[in-house]
């Protein structure tokens, strides 16, 4: 279970900042999660135990991620196929309903 936390204010440079965004952009993350990390980092004394720790935590966070987009991913495909066959069903159910002689199914 992650540990409570709670807000923290700090001024910056302009110039700062604008390195942090940089180091964002370049990561693909925000300023915010840059500094947060820089943060931790430092508080660490560059202790390489703790920080190999942190990255096997967010690793394992990583992991745990990918694998509910996984079934995400997965369930959102069973959806979509349903969906095709309901809309085919109800597509030969119109015609169906209006007279229309029902179409032969697909050779395979």
């Amino acid at each position: 279970m992650a540990e409570p936390t709670q807000p923290l204010s700090i001024r910056l440079a302009t110039s700062d900042i604008d390195h942090l965004a940089e180091r964002a952009r370049r990561i693909s993350g925000t300023p915010t999660g840059v500094a947060r990390e820089l943060i931790r980092s430092g508080l660490s004394d560059g202790d390489p135990f703790t920080q190999a720790e942190r990255l096997l935590k967010i690793e394992r966070r990583l992991s745990s991620i990918a694998q509910d987009v996984q079934v995400v991913t997965k369930a959102c495909d069973r959806t979509t196929e349903c969906l095709g066959r309901l809309e085919a069903m109800f597509d030969a159910l119109l015609r169906a309903l209006g007279g229309e002689a029902p179409e032969a199914p697909p050779h395979a």
